[in-house]
């Protein structure tokens, strides 16, 4: 049980960390791809939402990693 809960929160963090990493990439490699994301109020409520929805698949996948014995 132990170990298909550390294998559940290591698959959450990795997941969890995709997207910052690939935007952080794209940032990098071409900056005017992302920044419309920042700089404008169309960016900023789709930002918002990915916000959302990141913490929805976050509480739910820390309800998954809970096993009851």
């Amino acid at each position: 049980v132990q170990a298909l809960s550390m294998e559940a929160k290591a698959s959450a963090v990795i997941i969890g960390a995709l997207p910052f990493v690939v935007a952080f990439l794209v940032y990098l490699t071409s900056p005017n791809y992302i920044m419309p994301l920042f700089t404008t109020s169309v960016g900023n409520l789709i930002l918002g939402c990915s916000a959302a929805w990141m913490s929805i698949g976050i509480l739910v996948m820390r309800k998954m990693m809970n096993f009851d014995v």
